[in-house]
């Protein structure tokens, strides 16, 4: 099933590197993968300006829709506190359009649109990969055209060398992590897992998750209603105190008044 509306890559994108960011400093065994995930791609949509609200989000989620919008926004202070708040993700997608115009501007000889669909391809790749953790947008872009060029059989080895780079000592640092980037996602396998390991993996995720952030886990619920009543305790107390404070002030001001 696919998203409706359909979103745009960039969304895509930044949802990727929620995802990878938040499990850089968390636990599949603290956070299920699948609900840091659904989250993700909600924070991606509001902060890459989709526009849809809650409600149309979750009706592309299967299962308990109602459940699962209570799990995002539940989720979603978390996963922007675990990615420090820096919600802004620059994707590789703009520069790409950037080299292509290049490209048709001070390389004609060559059909920059006939590239496209490779570059696409390089790029979905990417995002299963480290390499936008590691590596700029627009090295990330290059790299994804130079390997659609190498698929279409054309060469751009001058206009990387005399047009788009001219500093050696730039040149030299840029063809090296293109270089990498290239080998990452050469020898990365693509291949999903098959059903049954899913669910083997689901399985023993589920018997060595900490049921203290697990929200169908009794010990959740448990913790939860305490917070809740821990808190209208504190709304109380501050209520109370205010009030007395109130009631102390206009006994001053009657006893001022008198004299």
């Amino acid at each position: 099933m696919k998203f409706q509306p359909p979103m745009s890559k960039a969304v895509i994108g930044t949802a990727f590197s929620y995802f990878k960011r938040f499990f850089l400093y968390n636990s599949v065994m603290d956070y299920h993968p699948k609900e840091i995930l659904v989250t993700c791609v909600y924070l991606a949509c509001k902060i890459e300006e989709f526009n849809v609200t809650i409600a149309q989000f979750v009706a592309n989620v299967r299962g308990d829709r109602v459940k699962a919008q209570e799990i995002i926004l539940n989720n979603e202070l978390l996963l922007m506190s675990a990615v420090k708040f820096h919600l802004t993700v620059h994707n590789p997608y703009r520069p790409v359009e950037g080299f292509l115009i290049d490209l048709k501007t001070r390389h004609p000889i060559l059909e920059a649109e006939n590239l496209r669909p490779y570059i696409d391809e390089f790029l979905d790749k990417v995002l299963m990969t480290d390499v936008p953790l590691m590596y700029a947008p627009a090295q990330i872009a290059l790299a994804s055209v130079l390997e659609a060029a190498r698929k279409c059989r054309e060469h751009l080895d001058v206009y990387v060398t005399s047009i788009l780079i001219t500093d050696e000592e730039m040149l030299q640092s840029v063809v090296d992590a293109i270089r990498t980037i290239r080998l990452m996602v050469r020898v990365k396998n693509y291949e999903p897992p098959s059903r049954d390991t899913v669910k083997a993996l689901e399985k023993k995720l589920e018997k060595c998750r900490n049921q203290e952030n697990n929200p169908d886990s009794s010990i959740y619920k448990t913790r939860m209603m305490e917070e809740l009543l821990e808190e209208d305790e504190r709304t109380q107390q501050d209520y109370s105190t205010t009030l007395a404070e109130q009631r102390m002030h206009f006994a001053r001001l009657i006893m001022e008044s008198k004299h």
